[in-house]
């Protein structure tokens, strides 16, 4: 499996110049050699297969070999992920991206022991783009500022689904999830932070047709319960 490195943008050149922090990873962690090939992505689904011709002290060039694009998948997959703590924060993120999420929306719940910090979305964001390139991903998942419950569920449309995964559901995920739902727009998965749900605020989902669905007679924590959902929706759609 070839390394990915992500650039800002990839151009049309022949040669690929990779800098900065990418640059420095390869050739001073990986020890990157002359005529290796490697993976360069914009994270926006643009890629190339590349060797590497030129190492400098900051920064190494490539020729492209190989051109492709990697295009947007329907349904999207949302994972709304309740705050976890803080020292599991890295790991959910890293298991979602693993997963295949394509949007992440942190959400300081009730019962959410975290709180949202002014560097934390960026934080985040960093999490993401190293299990982008950990994960071969040529796009790699949004991340957007933390919401209230409210303005979670104002971002729900008429073609897609919100489902919460709950300890306490009577009702199990593949006898809602099938391959019908691969026709929707969008999938939102809502995972409660360590604490759970509260009762109001699963009345509120429900309120607004979400499906309170269970993932088995195992409890998860927070941090892993958004990968597990992923997995298993995109089994049950046909993704995987």
């Amino acid at each position: 499996m070839l390394t990915l490195f992500l650039v800002e943008k990839l151009t049309d050149a022949p040669v690929i110049e990779v800098e900065g922090d990418e640059a420095h990873h390869a050739i001073k962690v990986l020890r990157i050699n002359l005529g290796e090939e490697i993976l360069i992505s914009d994270g926006s689904g643009n890629w190339v297969r590349a060797k590497v011709e030129n190492i400098e002290k900051k920064s190494l060039s490539a020729k492209v070999l190989e051109r492709g694009f990697q295009d947007e998948r329907t349904p999207r997959l949302i994972v709304v992920q309740g705050l976890p703590k803080s020292d599991r924060v890295k790991e959910a993120i890293e298991i979602l991206v693993e997963s295949g999420v394509d949007l992440i929306i942190p959400w300081e719940s009730e019962r959410s022991i975290s709180k949202w910090q002014k560097d934390s979305l960026a934080k985040w964001q960093n999490a993401a783009l190293a299990a982008t390139k950990q994960s071969r991903r040529f796009r790699a998942p949004e991340i957007i500022d933390q919401l209230s419950l409210s303005q979670l569920l104002e971002i729900e449309s008429d073609t897609g689904a919100i489902v919460v995964m709950h300890e306490s559901a009577k009702v199990k995920l593949s006898e809602v999830v099938s391959t019908k739902f691969a026709g929707l727009s969008e999938i939102i998965i809502v995972i409660g932070p360590e604490g759970g749900l509260t009762d109001n605020e699963l009345a509120l989902l429900e309120g607004a047709g979400a499906h309170v669905l269970g993932l088995g007679p195992e409890v998860f924590r927070s941090a892993h319960a958004g990968g597990a959902a992923l997995s298993a929706i995109s089994a049950l759609i046909g993704r995987w």
